[in-house]
């Protein structure tokens, strides 16, 4: 739960601002019973908070930053918007059914990240957690999954330390689906979003491709303001995007998958699949597929293989399809005469 102080004194300063409200423009601000379940979702989900980054002007909506410090069972800081959602965003109508007009935003950084700081070379997530928490309203329309938005001011990296310019929402995978949306008493929802910052070969990537496709490319969620562009260099793949086809239109849950570059790049079949239980909070489906004539050295490099979505694999090998459904645990070798066999499921070495 967030420490009693910080709590009184989020209260406290929401009372003032609803007094000024009676004489003057204010911004829009969540009731005191709203607040009380976006903080307790917050506390619960994300982590206790007892430091919050409170914002002194608010021009529009009231929006504060929530410190969580890194521990021993997530270590990284989680930097949680705490007002955003007081303002409804504009969601088409087509989509009002789903509950989206109202969000927050969150953003990972690393453990010896200077929080807070003044120097832009450590500010600029908070800044940009404000202005994308103000993007909607600045501009009538809304934010939502697989949602991109490119530096405010263009082609401009968001400090000197960083080339990332761009930043894409996902969902917060990695702290469970119940992290997802918290129910407020009214009956609607504030859905909560984690802001990935990206380069702008990525964000091009992701309006030629899609925003699944460069999630599944994207390593890790946690702000690396120096790590490569995961589409820089790319392979020369057998298909291209154009060339993919809905192969698994009724499949359901996590569609990710691991798959070494004989298929993808050098046009093998598939000659072992296996299936196993994948981590929490990713998503990964748990296939891992192979041509069947790599050696180990082959496997062990990360270079060989590639994290895809089941889709692409079964355009790659259509035989594939039958089996997809199988449980955790399941694995098949192709016969010489080309027919998927059931084989024992052997776990890698690392995972005994």
């Amino acid at each position: 739960m967030p420490h009693e102080d910080d709590h009184n004194g989020a209260l406290a300063a929401l009372d003032g601002i609803r007094e000024t409200a009676m004489t003057e423009d204010c911004p829009e601000i969540y009731t005191p019973e709203e607040m009380d379940a976006v903080e307790t979702h917050i506390a619960s989900q994300f982590g206790d908070f007892a430091n919050v980054f409170h914002e002194i002007v608010s021009p529009d909506i009231h929006c504060d930053v929530c410190i969580i410090e890194p521990s021993e069972a997530r270590d990284h800081y989680t930097l949680v918007t705490m007002g955003m959602g007081a303002r409804r965003m504009n969601v088409p109508e087509e989509l009002r059914e789903y509950k989206l007009e109202r969000a927050e935003l969150l953003i990972c950084l690393p453990p010896d990240w200077k929080v807070p700081s003044d120097d832009e070379r450590w500010y600029w997530p908070i800044r940009l957690l404000k202005a994308m928490a103000r993007f909607p309203g600045e501009n009538n329309t809304w934010l939502g999954y697989g949602h991109s938005v490119e530096g405010f001011e263009p082609a401009e990296p968001y400090a000197e330390n960083t080339e990332l310019c761009g930043v894409m929402l996902s969902m917060p995978y990695p702290f469970g689906q119940e992290a997802f949306v918290c129910p407020l008493p009214d009956g609607s929802e504030v859905n909560f979003y984690l802001l990935l910052p990206i380069y702008q070969d990525e964000m091009d990537y992701k309006y030629d491709n899609s925003a699944e496709d460069l999630e599944l490319l994207l390593d890790g969620f946690v702000v690396d303001p120096a790590r490569k562009s995961v589409v820089a260099g790319r392979k020369n793949f057998r298909l291209q995007p154009s060339d993919i086809q809905a192969k698994l239109p009724d499949w359901e849950g996590p569609d990710g998958c691991l798959c070494t570059d004989r298929v993808t790049v050098d046009g093998l079949k598939v000659g072992y699949m296996y299936r196993e239980e994948p981590d929490e909070g990713v998503p990964d489906s748990g296939w891992r597929f192979f041509a069947g004539d790599e050696d180990d050295d082959y496997i062990d490099d990360p270079d060989h293989s590639g994290f895809y979505r089941l889709n692409t694999i079964a355009n790659c090998d259509a035989a594939v399809i039958p089996f997809l459904n199988a449980p955790y645990g399941s694995a098949f070798v192709r016969d010489d005469g080309g027919v998927f066999r059931e084989t024992p499921f052997e776990p890698p070495a690392d995972e005994d």
